[in-house]
């Protein structure tokens, strides 16, 4: 059963700019290490860190976060690419705020352009 629903715009040349600036800073702070070998493997790799953090925004306004428990983005791991699909892996207290909603998994759509991303997350009960 449909739970919550969330959507992102992500413009990838900011992310472009910004790890030109601080890259290694930046992927540590945002991304997984799963994360980062995922979307650093093969051409396109901005674009798909920028698709990754997008269904990092999304899955976090899926679940109705309000800030008050911090928002340490590692705590949402998106790994695209998967069989099936794009996976999400919950943490910390992101993942017991999920559990108590009753958020048993989501459902990720992903959108690019040359310089714009658009993520949908579904939770799902």
């Amino acid at each position: 059963m449909l739970c919550g629903v969330g959507i992102d715009l992500f413009d990838s040349s900011r992310l472009e700019r910004e790890l030109a600036c601080d890259g290694a800073r930046l992927l540590g702070a945002l991304y997984s290490p799963d994360e980062v070998a995922t979307c650093l493997r093969g051409r396109s790799s901005v674009a798909r860190l920028a698709a990754c953090f997008a269904a990092k925004e999304a899955v976090a306004k899926a679940l109705e976060l309000d800030g008050s428990l911090g928002l340490a983005w590692r705590s949402i791991e998106v790994l695209l690419d998967r069989p099936g699909g794009v996976e999400v892996r919950l943490h910390g207290a992101i993942a017991e705020q999920a559990r108590r909603r009753g958020v048993r998994r989501f459902r990720i759509s992903l959108a690019r352009s040359q310089a714009l991303v658009v993520a949908g997350a579904v939770s799902e009960t």
